[in-house]
């Protein structure tokens, strides 16, 4: 592992972090859930009621938290919900957010200017 790649995981770990707090208080929404039933490691939106189309709703909320622009969204948009597909917990998100630099959303908003 690199010296940069390195220094890069503990903050991608800590976005993911919070990113995770974000995805999870998205999905108590669309989901029309208390957020503590939302555990960011375990919880399966499929398995807590979702389906495809709260599934577009929620990462779409989650896309326009972050204030991402509408030609990135629409490539994001198809990777969250094919990570959605594969492991649809709230911290599989989180990490794809935190790989694009976004943990918090005023993260973000610095990470897009």
């Amino acid at each position: 592992m690199t010296d940069n790649l390195a220094a890069q995981l503990p903050d991608q770990q800590g976005d993911a972090a919070a990113a995770a707090e974000v995805v999870s208080r998205i999905w108590a929404e669309v989901l029309e859930v208390s957020p503590e039933s939302v555990d960011v490691h375990r919880s399966d939106f499929f398995e807590m009621g979702g389906y495809s189309l709260l599934a577009l709703q929620a990462i779409g909320r989650i896309l326009a938290e972050y204030r991402v622009d509408e030609v990135e969204a629409v490539e994001w948009e198809g990777e969250l919900l094919n990570r959605l597909f594969e492991n649809a917990t709230p911290m599989t998100q989180a990490e794809f957010l935190a790989e694009k630099g976004c943990g918090t959303p005023s993260a973000a908003d610095s990470a897009h200017a």
